[in-house]
């Protein structure tokens, strides 16, 4: 790097990366402390272990290195026989010859077995004296390793150090050389005990074999710790061999793999080649990967933490981990599902009277408060995941019934913490629902039981029915009035509390839960687990609509935004067992009902409600009974109007059957709400093009057959006629422009006549959404001349009502083609009220104005240049033509009074 590039480091950049260094300091120090201090104590094992072994085998080498040399005893006992010799000859008076030199049996040396045991012996003191050298230089790098990480404090600077030396270890190979050092001493022990045999061969063959068999031994035993961790991943048994022969193995594998697949194994060539992992990352994933073995011992290692847990303070934590181990985001997991369904249900065990133990410690009086909400809250979530295991066979302290006791008196005992309330109404609620669930089989036993007898002929007797019928809700109203062999009515009785017990459970959760400050503990899980049919019975809608009330009492009073709030969500949920309708039945409106959909602001709350309701068509009936009520009063029947227009604005229709209805019903309302009601349903039924007759009498028919005035053709015989139409059993033949024309008329003339006290309900919002529909098609058929002057003349009403002042701006800006405007006496009021605005909003000197003369200009333009491409007479082009320079005259006028530039007009 050259001086010019250099850059000293900003301290605004340390500091800013000293946090972030911190948390890598952190967990490097962790590590490599961790990983240095382990080197050290297995070199302190070395360093024990070479230095015995060295001292035992250096008393065998001070007798073996002896061999190497003449002993010189054998030279005393060699002169000796000579001197024996001498004697002889001259006690025998022979000549003395000169005496030869001495001279040994053997000449040769040493023996091979004293070379042999030498040689093994002295090499192995020599690895046994390395080790002990080595190990003791480690722990000397070990110290200096750690020295020199701890002579920083600042973060940054202490990070790049750590890095620094951790990975100068790892390119120099000190992990190598640490594997190497027990690997040299395991290699001197054999190199002993091979010595050992061949010190024995000269002195006994027999303890030389016992020797050799005992070498064999430990040679056989360090192979077989070697290899087996290779076949078995889970062994403890390894030697410094192992890390070796297992990368060999994984080479072996990966040519075997290759090999077969140029052979051309078809099995082989399928599979993807294996990949080289280390040991460890084999051990890892043999450990946790999904299989009937993990789950035995997760069951045997959870059994016996379970066990070993004494007292309530190391329970406590145990207990704390269930909720999250059972339950997620996404509900529950399956992973330890087997595994706590055993443990909750193993008598041996009792982790769920434990739990409850647990629980009831809370009421000694000796926690602190803290202490006492942390662990009250603790067992009940664990209590609310444990509950799906419970069996009915469950004798233990957490059986349903005692469960139930317990809820009886938490209600009594009054608790009021809310945080504590919002875990506790779940568990509740899935307890009790599981007493429902595991019970009613007895229920449905009994009722088989009942049907099979005779009433007059045998009584109840033994049946008790009391224990089994002991959860349900109003159980003294289901055995009160009863006589002991009233069959039938107690079989009826049953059923009925079968049908209804699980929504009663349910919406006692609802009343419960609308009441905290959020919603109450895992609700939308605790709500998939008690999940009950759709199909509401309708025998359960008192209880529905007083829910329904209390939801309503807080929503519209303390959550009533424009957010989507969390009583929004228990609304939603509740809706989705709106109770069904009997088909003999004319249900009305209940109030709150009307008052959520008036009143909520939300329109995104009213809409993802009213979309989870699960019987709409049965809802637009039950709208159509109130309105038909002869007993509801105006404010009901404005209410149940203005409800209805919510609906119809965020897109929920009712049927085409049930338009006729509501006709019929609004005929002779006097209500501000029934033009735009009136308009949105017509305007949705013209959507319907086909729709088979049923009954050509009703008014939706009436009012289509008055208006669709069809095309007219003689070689037809008489199909195109009204009566043909409207036919019963026949698709409807629709006039495709004259209903809209009129349904637009229809509207401008209910505003026209309005006042402002009495002006339509939205109806700017209603112009927007049925002025689409009148322009479909307009431009391709003709529409009759009679609808053409009804639409004008209401146009131009419209225009002069001062109750329609606000809205005639907004009936322009959003105009469209009138080009169907081909009726002359149409097109001169169409235009004289136009012109007439024109003039109106000259005189105002507002800037805004400008954009509506303009639009004003280009419908006069438009509807004069199609005017005069159709050849209409002269008088009418000439109307057209003065109207045009009256309105003319009227933007000049505006455009000097307002200081705008005509070319800001011209299009």
């Amino acid at each position: 790097m050259s001086f010019q590039s250099y850059r000293a480091p900003d301290p605004g950049d340390e500091a800013a990366a000293a946090k972030i260094w911190a948390v890598y300091v952190g967990e490097a120090e962790k590590y490599d402390k961790g990983l240095v201090q382990s080197w050290k104590s297995d070199m302190e094992g070395m360093l024990i272990f070479a230095g015995l072994f060295s001292a035992v085998l250096t008393a065998f080498l001070v007798e073996s290195y002896k061999t190497l040399n003449r002993d010189p005893e054998d030279l005393t006992v060699l002169l000796l026989a000579r001197i024996s010799e001498q004697i002889v000859a001259s006690v025998n008076g022979s000549a003395s010859a000169i005496p030869l030199p001495l001279k040994f049996d053997n000449d040769r040396g040493p023996t091979p077995a004293a070379l042999a045991c030498n040689a093994l012996w002295f090499l192995s003191l020599g690895l046994s004296l390395s080790c002990a050298l080595i190990a003791t230089l480690l722990e000397q790098w070990a110290r200096e390793f750690l020295h020199r990480t701890d002579i920083y404090s600042a973060p940054v600077t202490r990070a790049r150090m750590f890095s620094f030396l951790y990975y100068g270890l790892r390119r120099f190979n000190l992990h190598a050389i640490v594997d190497v050092i027990p690997l040299l001493l395991h290699l001197a022990l054999l190199l002993f005990f091979s010595g050992l045999v061949a010190f024995l061969i000269p002195v006994n063959t027999a303890i030389a074999i016992i020797a050799a068999v005992m070498l064999f031994v430990v040679t056989t035993a360090y192979s077989i710790l070697t290899v087996f961790p290779l076949r078995y991943l889970d062994s403890p048994y390894r030697t410094p061999l192992t890390g070796a022969f297992w990368n060999l193995h994984q080479y072996f594998k990966m040519k075997w793999h290759h090999w077969r697949r140029v052979q051309g194994h078809t099995e082989i060539a399928a599979q993807s080649a294996p990949r080289k992992e280390t040991m460890i990352v084999a051990l890892t994933r043999a450990a946790t990967e999904v299989s009937e073995d993990r789950k035995s011992r997760d069951l045997e290692a959870l059994t016996w933490t379970v066990k070993s847990l004494a007292d309530d303070t190391e329970l406590e934590p145990f207990v704390d981990a269930i909720p999250d181990i059972l339950w997620g985001p996404e509900g529950r997991r399956e992973t330890y599902y087997d595994v706590f369904r055993t443990l909750v249900n193993n008598p041996q065990i009792t982790l769920g009277s434990r739990i409850v133990a647990l629980y009831k410690s809370c009421e000694t009086g000796l926690l602190s408060p803290t202490t006492l909400k942390r662990r009250r809250i603790i067992c009940i979530k664990a209590i609310w995941s444990i509950v799906p295991f419970l069996l009915s066979s469950d004798l233990s302290e957490l059986s349903l019934v005692n469960l139930e006791k317990q809820r009886k008196k938490f209600i009594s005992d009054g608790e009021t913490d809310l945080e504590i309330l919002g875990f506790s109404h779940s568990m509740w609620a899935l307890i009790r629902w599981k007493i429902f669930e595991n019970e009613q089989f007895l229920l449905n036993a009994r009722i088989n039981q009942l049907e099979g007898r005779e009433p007059a002929s045998q009584i109840l007797g033994a049946m008790d029915f009391k224990p089994a019928l002991s959860f349900i809700r109003y159980i003294d109203r289901l055995w009160r009035g009863f006589a002991p062999d009233d069959h039938p009515a107690l079989m009826n009785q049953t059923r009925y509390t079968l049908e209804t017990t699980p929504y009663l459970n349910l919406f006692d959760y609802f009343r419960a839960a609308i009441t905290l400050h959020t919603l109450p503990y895992c609700f939308h899980s605790t709500l998939k687990f008690i999940e009950l049919p759709k199909a509401t019975p309708a025998t359960i809608r008192y209880d529905f609509d007083r829910t329904f009330t209390v939801a309503m009492q807080y929503l519209l009073q303390t959550d009533n935004t424009l957010e989507l709030g969390w009583r929004d969500i228990l609304v939603k949920e509740l809706l989705r067992y709106w109770p069904q309708q009997a088909k003999t039945d004319r249900i009305i409106l209940h109030p709150d009902f009307l008052r959520y959909l008036n009143d909520r602001i939300s329109n995104e709350a009213v809409s993802e409600a009213m979309a989870s309701l699960a019987h709409r068509a049965q809802l637009w009936k039950v709208f159509a009974n109130h309105l038909e009520t002869v007993s509801s009063t105006a404010l009901d029947q404005k209410n149940t109007l203005t409800a209805m227009w919510r609906l119809l604005s965020l897109g929920f229709y009712p049927p085409p059957s049930l338009v006729s209805r509501f006709l019929d019903a609004c005929q002779d309302l006097d209500i501000p709400s029934v033009p735009t009601v009136l308009a949105i349903l017509k305007a949705i039924y013209l959507w319907h093009k086909s729709l088979c007759v049923t009954d050509p009498a009703n008014s939706m028919h009436r009012w289509l057959a008055a208006t669709s005035i069809l095309p007219t053709n003689a070689e037809s015989e008489g199909i195109n006629t009204v009566a043909n139409s409207f036919s019963v059993d026949r698709p409807m033949i629709i006039a495709p422009s004259d209903p809209y024309v009129v349904l637009y008329a229809e509207f401008l003339e209910a505003c026209a006549r309005s006042t402002e006290t009495n002006f339509p309900h939205k109806a700017e919002w209603t112009f927007r959404f049925i002025t689409p529909l009148s322009v479909l098609g307009m431009e391709l058929s003709r529409v009759d001349k009679t609808h053409q002057i009804r639409f004008a003349s209401a146009f131009r009403d419209f225009f002069e009502s001062p109750s329609c002042a606000d809205l005639r701006k907004s009936i322009i800006e959003g105009y469209f083609s009138y080009r169907w405007l081909d009726d002359p006496i149409a097109r001169e009021i169409f235009l004289a009220a136009l012109t007439q605005y024109a003039e109106e909003m000259s005189t105002l000197a507002v800037h805004y104005e400008a954009n509506v003369l303009v639009q004003v200009r280009e419908i006069l333009e438009d509807l004069n240049r199609t005017f005069e491409s159709e050849s209409i007479s002269s008088g009418a082009v000439f109307i057209g033509h003065c109207h045009r320079v009256d309105f003319y005259h009227s933007v000049s006028v505006y455009a000097e009074s307002s200081d705008i530039p005509n070319s800001s007009l011209d299009m």
